[in-house]
């Protein structure tokens, strides 16, 4: 018997407070790249059917998410990082880095002694820093320090024929943020085909003010969606491209709620907050600095979750698969 294989790449799967993240090496890049925009534009145009492979069926499915450790753009920092969707791309993610610093250092990819070691990531929406925490060898917990984060505008949009309003506000990706109160739903499990529909909408209405606030844009404009529920405080859901859900508070999300709690006057510079997600899985956070820009309060916060190893395998790819480039039902 012999066996064909076309293409093979070794992952790593992690879950960051029950979302996944499945991790490869790449270095197959021009050494000559100015940032991590154009390390990722060079990765779409020559490398974007090793995201589907890697993400889509019939090897993950379509909420799974992706993560591509290159080169460094500066010479200060460990990688430069892709953040992957089935769908598409964002230009930061806090639960990927998170599970991402947790592998390095659990592999021992990244040498470390002592209780906490460091890491910087070149990433799309700039430099971000991540402290894993370390215990007996062994990392219990990682913080990102994330990109300055900022409320953008507040705007009202029509759905299912009444008049909401969405707070935007921006931790690394752009966010709708909605009250669960004004769509009428709470952000509970069995709530989730319902609020994916509701962010739908909500992403796309929003991405419309957006393309007129910042016409000049070159990273990614098109927000996430975050629906907080009426009923806990800081319970929430985020919903983003391909009809897909983060199971954990989400990072870049967190941060930006982070934001919009600063602007509405419900948390300190110096306060701190725990987001909670879905499934009942939690985010700290805590404002680091501030600083006024042009009348708005921009924040660094710091987002601390925990990570783990799921599997470590070879993804595989025959030449005579008919689905070998992978596909998505939805």
């Amino acid at each position: 018997m012999s066996f064909k294989s076309e293409f093979t790449i070794d992952v790593i799967d992690t879950h960051t407070e029950g979302e996944p993240t499945r991790i490869i090496f790449w270095n197959d890049v021009p050494k000559n790249l100015k940032d991590a925009l154009s390390v990722r534009k060079y990765f779409i145009e020559h490398y974007d059917y090793i995201r589907k492979i890697l993400l889509m069926e019939p090897r993950g499915h379509k909420d799974q998410f992706g993560a591509v450790l290159l080169p460094p753009v500066n010479p200060d920092s460990d990688y430069t990082v892709l953040y992957l969707t089935t769908d598409s791309y964002l230009d930061m993610c806090g639960h990927a880095t998170i599970g991402i610093s947790t592998a390095l250092v659990s592999l021992g990819y990244i040498k470390c002694e002592g209780s906490e070691k460091t890491l910087t990531f070149d990433t799309v929406a700039g430099t971000v820093k991540a402290r894993v925490k370390i215990e007996n060898g062994e990392p219990v917990s990682v913080s990102i320090i994330d990109v300055k984060s900022y409320f953008v505008k507040q705007i009202d949009i029509l759905l299912n024929g009444k008049e909401i309003k969405v707070n935007i506000s921006y931790g690394g990706n752009f966010y709708a943020i909605v009250k669960s109160d004004d769509i009428g739903i709470d952000v509970e499990p069995h709530n989730i085909e319902k609020l994916i529909n509701y962010g739908k909408i909500i992403r796309e209405k929003s991405y419309e003010a957006l393309k007129i606030l910042y016409p000049e844009n070159r990273k990614n404009l098109y927000p996430l969606a975050m629906i907080t529920d009426s009923k806990h405080d800081y319970r929430a859901v985020v919903t983003f491209s391909g009809n897909s859900f983060d199971r954990s508070p989400c990072g870049t999300g967190t941060a930006a709620r982070a934001a919009l709690l600063v602007h509405d006057g419900k948390l300190d510079l110096n306060g701190e907050y725990v987001n909670e997600s879905i499934i009942r899985t939690k985010f700290s956070c805590k404002i680091i600095s501030s600083e006024n820009i042009n009348g708005n309060t921009v924040i660094v916060p710091e987002i601390t979750g925990r990570a783990w190893i799921t599997q470590l395998c070879k993804i595989i790819v025959q030449p005579d698969d008919p689905l070998k480039g992978g596909f998505l039902v939805e």
